[in-house]
């Protein structure tokens, strides 16, 4: 463990070396759900969006800001999570490009203390690093409004971490596990368990494959 990297410097690391990490294709901001044949979290996301007056949103772990762009171009005051310094300024950077403006925050989630309500949170790629996720799931959910939306993404441990990712410290979670349960009570927009996946969302590793647990929770 002592000879992993911290995850800022790990993201830090290859959002500088790669002038996009994550959704390198063109139309990666579309608003247009059928845009996105590969990303069923991101079709359903934009249908139950499509028709409803937008408010305000927190992504979570924004990466170099493709969700939150999306959600500002839809109308949403965003607010975008990102523990990477250089991911962050990417954001604002991509953000500022498209047209839109996302408030972005450099902090860890577990550090953060969130100063209004969201009608959308996202929460895409960032518990698999988080041991203890009750106290940031229970974050997640206090700060939705009431109807409001959280949409999840992490790793399940239906197939163990590829051994090239452990380059940083990794915490999947099981199907019946922390999240599941954790939403228990929450009327399910999708749940859906993606099980032994080949990884095609970067190209820094060698091939590997991942299964993840994929939520869409609405607040009662």
């Amino acid at each position: 463990m002592s000879n992993r990297m911290q995850i800022p410097d790990y993201f830090d690391r290859v959002y500088r070396e790669h002038e996009r990490y994550w959704w390198r294709n063109p139309g990666r901001h579309a608003l247009n759900p059928d845009a996105y044949p590969c990303s069923l979290l991101t079709q359903q996301t934009l249908r139950l969006l499509s028709g409803r007056a937008p408010g305000r949103a927190l992504d979570i772990g924004a990466g170099e800001g493709s969700d939150s762009i999306r959600l500002a171009l839809l109308g949403y005051e965003v607010d975008a999570i990102e523990v990477s310094t250089v991911g962050a300024k990417k954001t604002e950077c991509f953000a500022e490009a498209t047209g839109v403006n996302v408030r972005v925050i450099v902090t860890d989630v577990q550090d953060f203390i969130p100063d209004t309500s969201y009608d959308v949170v996202i929460c895409n790629g960032v518990l698999h690093y988080i041991q203890d996720k009750t106290p940031v799931i229970a974050l997640m959910q206090q700060a939705t409004c009431r109807g409001g939306i959280n949409v999840v993404s992490l790793w399940s441990s239906y197939t163990p971490v590829p051994a090239c990712h452990e380059i940083v410290p990794v915490y999947s979670d099981d199907e019946d596990g922390v999240v599941i349960s954790c939403y228990e009570t929450w009327p399910k927009e999708l749940i859906y368990f993606e099980r032994d996946k080949q990884e095609t969302a970067h190209s820094d590793l060698p091939a590997h494959r991942h299964s993840h647990i994929k939520l869409i929770a609405r607040k009662p």
